[in-house]
């Protein structure tokens, strides 16, 4: 990061500490335009062929009264519970959200990554664009604002009766025109 930001050294801790204790929503604002004004910079350099969106939540524990903090069922315990999205190849953190702790993972992931693929659409046009998501973020208004942002996607689902009905239908066949054979699901 040095290097990038032609700088000998980066900001102290308690400098940090300063500037994390001040932030506000207009700070986070201004720090996201800065994460992407540096990603213009980096993929002009290096632009990547496509770009895979991975998305997951975490949660990350707390002792004591923590501002902020709240009880998270799925996990069994007291924690902040951001949302995060990564460079599925490089592991770069494209986007960051402090979300409700006491909500699951895929309230809002919808309006979490249009901004992103909005912002991706607009920087660097005709980027491919891939998701990738485990079975938290299956959720219809996710799959439409992908589709509608023309991303492709895969995202686990959990097991279900209607899952294994569907799978126990399924038929191989092989079609005479390829070679790979083709999985038919009833519709």
């Amino acid at each position: 990061m040095t290097a990038v930001l032609e700088k000998d050294a980066l900001a102290s801790r308690p400098t940090l500490s300063r500037f994390f204790n001040r932030m506000d929503e207009d700070t986070l604002r201004q720090l996201n335009q800065i994460i992407r004004e540096l990603r213009k910079v980096i993929y002009s350099i290096k632009k990547p062929e496509f770009m895979l969106f991975d998305l997951d939540s975490t949660l990350l524990g707390t002792y004591g009264n923590q501002e902020g903090e709240g009880s998270n069922y799925h996990y069994q315990t007291h924690g902040y519970h951001p949302l995060l999205c990564y460079g599925g190849l490089t592991g770069d953190l494209l986007k960051a959200k402090l979300c409700d702790s006491t909500m699951y993972c895929s309230k809002e992931a919808d309006i979490f990554m249009k901004s992103l693929l909005d912002e991706f659409l607009c920087d660097f046009p005709g980027l491919p664009l891939y998701f990738r998501g485990d079975s938290g973020f299956a959720s219809p208004d996710l799959y439409e604002v992908l589709e509608d942002k023309n991303c492709r996607y895969a995202i686990r689902l959990k097991e279900n009766a209607k899952l294994r009905e569907l799978a126990e239908e399924a038929k191989w066949r092989t079609s005479s025109k390829k070679e790979k054979p083709t999985l038919t699901l009833p519709v």
